[in-house]
C-alpha cells in the first residue's frame, strides 16, 4: 500500500495543510474543492474509501446540529422569516455549508492522519523532533490503550446482556450508559494501574535513552512532498498579507 510507504512526517504535512486551509478558506467552493482532492488522496493511496464510510454519520449529525445553531443566532443577512423570537436570515445557509465543509475537512484529515500510522511510528517521529522518550512513548501507548478499552466495554455490554439487560434500540443503548460505566472505569483503571506496573518493572525512564527496534529514515519523495507542503503554505501566507503591505 502507497500510504504505509510514506514516512509520518510526511502524513503530519499533509495534515497541517489541510487544516490549514481548513481554517484559512472562507469560501464555499473553495473548501469544496480541498474536500474533493482529501479525497482523492485517500482513494490513490489506500485504494479505497469503506474504511471512512463512518464518517458521513458523524458529518450528518454535526451538520444537523451546525443548521440548529445558525438557523438560531445567525444575525447576518437579509430577514427571511420570523415567528416570536425566531428570525431566519439570509446568510445562515451559506455559513451552515460553510461549517460543514471545515468540519468536515477536519475531521476527515484527522482521520487520515491518525489511522495512517502505528504507534511505534509516532512514538518514532516524536523522538525525531527531539521530544524525550519518556514523552513521546506516551502517545504510542494511548494508541494501543485506546483499543484495548473499546474490547473491554464490548465486553461489559455482552455481559450486561446476559444478565438481561435490554439493547433493542437507542434509547435502551443510552438507558445502559449507567449500569455500564462503572465497571468499565473500574477496568480501565485496572488496565492501567498493570501497564504502569510494567513499566516500572522493564525499568522505564531510568536511561535517558533508549533503542527501538526500528528507525524511521526518510525518504528523497518524502522531502520533495513535505516542501511542496511547506511552500503552498508560505506562498498562501504570502499573497493573504501582501494586500497588507
Amino acid at each position: 500500500m502507497a500510504l504505509a510507504k510514506l514516512d509520518p512526517r510526511t502524513k503530519l504535512a499533509w495534515y497541517i495543510l489541510m487544516l490549514y486551509f481548513a481554517l484559512s478558506l472562507q469560501s464555499a467552493a473553495r473548501l469544496g474543492f480541498v474536500l474533493v482532492v482529501c479525497l482523492l488522496a485517500s482513494l490513490i493511496l489506500t485504494g479505497s474509501l469503506k474504511l471512512h464510510k463512518v464518517m458521513v454519520v458523524i458529518v450528518l449529525l454535526l451538520g444537523l446540529q451546525i443548521l440548529v445553531v445558525q438557523l438560531i443566532f445567525c444575525r447576518q443577512g437579509v430577514l427571511l422569516w420570523q415567528w416570536g423570537i425566531l428570525k431566519i436570515y439570509s446568510e445562515a445557509l451559506p455559513l451552515t455549508i460553510t461549517g460543514i465543509l471545515k468540519s468536515t475537512i477536519i475531521f476527515y484529515a484527522s482521520m487520515q492522519f491518525f489511522t495512517s500510522a502505528s504507534a511505534q511510528e509516532f512514538t518514532l517521529m516524536l523522538i525525531k523532533f527531539k521530544i524525550p522518550y519518556r514523552f513521546a512513548m506516551l502517545v504510542g501507548l494511548a494508541v494501543r490503550f485506546l483499543p484495548l478499552l473499546k474490547t473491554e466495554y464490548v465486553s461489559i455490554i455482552d455481559s450486561q446482556r446476559t444478565r438481561g439487560l435490554k439493547m433493542e434500540n437507542v434509547w435502551d443503548e443510552i438507558k445502559a450508559i449507567l449500569p455500564t460505566f462503572l465497571p468499565f472505569l473500574y477496568r480501565a483503571v485496572r488496565r492501567s494501574t498493570e501497564i504502569a506496573l510494567a513499566m516500572e518493572l522493564k525499568g522505564y525512564g531510568r536511561s535517558a535513552s533508549r533503542t527501538f527496534s526500528s528507525d524511521l529514515e526518510i525518504k528523497g519523495y518524502d522531502v520533495a512532498l513535505i516542501t511542496m507542503m511547506l511552500l503552498v503554505i508560505c506562498f498562501s501566507l504570502v499573497y493573504r498579507l501582501l494586500p497588507l503591505l
